[in-house]
């Protein structure tokens, strides 16, 4: 009996859990989706500058990126003049936009701007517009160095008033372009901005391999900032290790050399390969030749 009881109490639970999940599954599918949408701005080396638009639809808890999504993109105002572009999301759920030479003396007219992306309608939706603000800034990157250190500055400033001012409490990394990525050039990931909207921090990536002149790319950049949005800048510097590229192999009858450059032992295998197959078909077709003679022969007497 008390078996029988415990099994009944099992089964009463099991049942109780599919209910409840097939009801949590029903309120999540009757929950209408929401549509996210994302703006990146963009500013590199203070003069090319793009937006990237990030769109998403949220379900419940899933999050899926929208394909095939129209954009239209304006600066300031919703009207035909100030359009930067239509735009259209890539499976990824992102499309970029480069602001246009025409709009530049409306750019240049303000220190903040408004970005508005318009979604298109989907079905009997109508459409949505989102804000974006934008405050107009530039980054800069200086070296110095001396027998034991070598230090990295970079500054970030804002227009404002008619004229640039620093800004505080930006955080701004410093790295070194590798082909994995970037790599920190301090012992710091970030750094932040002080009331001069300048950071320093000193290389500590010694001898690390350049090009053929000992040089690679610093890069400051600033990610994601409310205000600011992206700025990068990079500059080279003669900081690293030369190094050279070695083709004496690929002046020697190596493998790995050119054609013309084959190993004589390869050469051999190959012709002797070749000469042989030929050999015997050639062989082959003259032992035919001398049957089909015999055979006439054979016939006539």
């Amino acid at each position: 009996m008390k078996k029988l009881k415990k099994n009944k109490l099992v089964w009463l639970f099991l049942a109780l859990s599919v209910i409840s999940s097939n009801s949590l599954s029903g309120q999540e599918d009757s929950v209408a989706p929401k549509e996210i949408v994302k703006l990146h701005y963009f500013n590199h080396n203070n003069s090319l500058q793009y937006l990237l638009i990030e769109s998403q639809l949220k379900k419940g808890k899933k999050i899926e990126p929208q394909k095939n999504k129209g954009f239209n993109l304006f600066l300031d105002k919703v009207q035909p003049e100030n359009l930067i572009t239509r735009v259209y999301t890539d499976n990824s759920g992102k499309a970029k936009a480069v602001i246009p030479p025409q709009l530049k003396d409306l750019w240049d007219s303000a220190a903040q701007h408004t970005f508005l992306v318009v979604a298109e309608a989907a079905g009997k939706g109508e459409e949505t517009t989102s804000e974006f603000i934008i405050t107009k800034a530039k980054i800069s990157l200086d070296t110095s160095s001396t027998d034991e250190t070598k230090n990295i500055s970079v500054t970030v400033m804002k227009y404002d008033n008619n004229s640039w001012v620093p800004v505080k409490d930006v955080e701004v990394k410093i790295g070194i372009e590798r082909l994995g990525g970037v790599l920190p050039a301090g012992d710091e990931d970030s750094y932040t901005t002080d009331s001069t909207g300048a950071v320093t921090g000193e290389f500590k990536k010694i001898n690390l391999p350049g090009d053929e002149q000992g040089n690679f790319l610093l890069i400051a950049r600033v990610e994601d900032n409310d205000e600011l949005g992206n700025l990068m800048i990079d500059k080279k510097v003669p900081w690293g290790i030369t190094t050279k590229q070695d083709n004496t192999f690929f002046d020697q009858r190596t493998l790995w050399s050119t054609r013309f450059k084959t190993p004589l032992w390869l050469l051999f295998m190959a012709y002797s390969i070749v000469i042989g197959v030929w050999g015997t078909i050639i062989y082959l077709v003259i032992q035919l030749i001398k049957i089909k003679k015999l055979a006439s022969l054979s016939a006539e007497k």
